[in-house]
């Protein structure tokens, strides 16, 4: 980009020399004005990227910390930063307790993901256990006493922890070894939905204290115990939309948004909670200044309840928005072709 400016500073420059040369430009009082206002320009330009790669600096952006060009990362905020921090402290929350380094989250990263290595090697060696087993009575031959077409109905071709108990003869103890294994794990199942609806309470409480970042962290517990709760996701992007966290809410709308499209082939089964995830993604889509995906979600939020007051008043103020937007960029590009019209009365006020 500096290339480019500075290739379109030399071209300006040769054309004014020329324009002098040839006698096309004369009045020298007027171009001296126009060089100081394009100079004045270029300078508040200058000062407002100086500005904001300052706040940059001092506030951080926005991120999960899974880079490496940060040195500190929060917790709480969710903010990379660049710098050390006076007294340590985020400046967003003005707390130090969350605070972390780029080399402890990198290893609280890599701690998660060998739990979950571990996890699917556990999963894989139960599938692989079952079909050997089938392999196995397949080479034995058929039995007129087993029903195998009831066996067809647990096949476990996905990683969902929901299969269901299978059908099997009472007689054998490898079969009896896989029941028992199930229940456990149908148990464990029970277990973590139980716990994740507790986080959901907490996280509740939260809100209605107006903690919502403490709310955040509970949902977060939550869903790592139930990663299919549409609640959770819903809420979550909620106390998002609460700290201006508006890429994490969207991202949170869309775990509810595809699960319903591809497991529930359209948003009727779970009608109210993807009601919330497109109303909530379009706020954040708001916040983004992205007008037109935000109609678009508040578009499918009314197909679901139509006359729902809230939606209807949000479409009616994003729509303005839209318009308004499209109007200052119309002004934006009359004012680009106008080259000096930019400046209307000129330097003499």
């Amino acid at each position: 980009r500096e290339i480019e400016e500075w290739s379109n500073e030399v071209e300006e420059v040769t054309s004014q020399i020329r324009g002098i040369i040839d006698g096309t430009i004369t009045d020298f009082e007027d171009f001296d004005q126009k060089l100081a206002l394009k100079d004045r320009a270029k300078q508040i330009r200058q000062e407002e990227q100086q500005a904001r790669r300052q706040k940059v600096l001092l506030y951080g952006s926005e991120g999960k910390g899974e880079g490496t060009k940060y040195k500190w990362w929060c917790k709480r905020c969710f903010v990379e930063y660049f710098i050390d921090l006076p007294e340590g402290k985020c400046s967003r929350c003005q707390q130090s307790d969350q605070m972390m380094s780029q080399e402890a989250r990198r290893a609280e990263l890599m701690e998660k993901l060998d739990v979950f290595k571990e996890e699917k090697a556990k999963h894989k060696w139960r599938k692989d256990k079952w079909n050997r087993w089938k392999k196995s009575q397949a080479l034995l031959g058929k039995s007129r006493f087993i029903n195998y077409k009831a066996w067809e109905y647990w096949e476990p071709d996905t990683d969902s922890e929901e299969e269901g108990d299978p059908i099997v003869p009472r007689d054998n103890p490898e079969f009896l070894a896989m029941e028992a294994d199930l229940k456990d794990r149908k148990k464990k199942q029970f277990d973590k939905a139980k716990t994740a609806e507790k986080c959901r309470q907490r996280g509740n409480q939260c809100m209605t204290e107006g903690d919502y970042v403490g709310a955040i962290e509970h949902y977060d517990e939550g869903l790592e115990y139930r990663r299919d709760s549409k609640a959770l996701w819903t809420n979550k992007a909620l106390a998002e939309l609460k700290v201006f966290r508006w890429h994490d809410a969207i991202a949170s709308c869309n775990k509810v948004i595809e699960y319903s499209e591809i497991f529930e082939d359209g948003f009727k089964k779970s009608e109210d909670a993807n009601f919330k995830a497109f109303t909530r993604r379009a706020q954040a889509l708001r916040g983004l200044h992205r007008w037109e995906d935000a109609l678009n979600d508040l578009e499918d939020a009314l197909s679901i309840y139509p006359r729902n007051k809230e939606a209807l008043d949000l479409m009616e103020k994003t729509k303005q928005a839209c318009e308004d937007a499209r109007k200052a960029r119309g002004v934006e590009a009359a004012v680009a072709e106008g080259g000096g019209a930019a400046f209307p009365g000129g330097a003499g006020g």
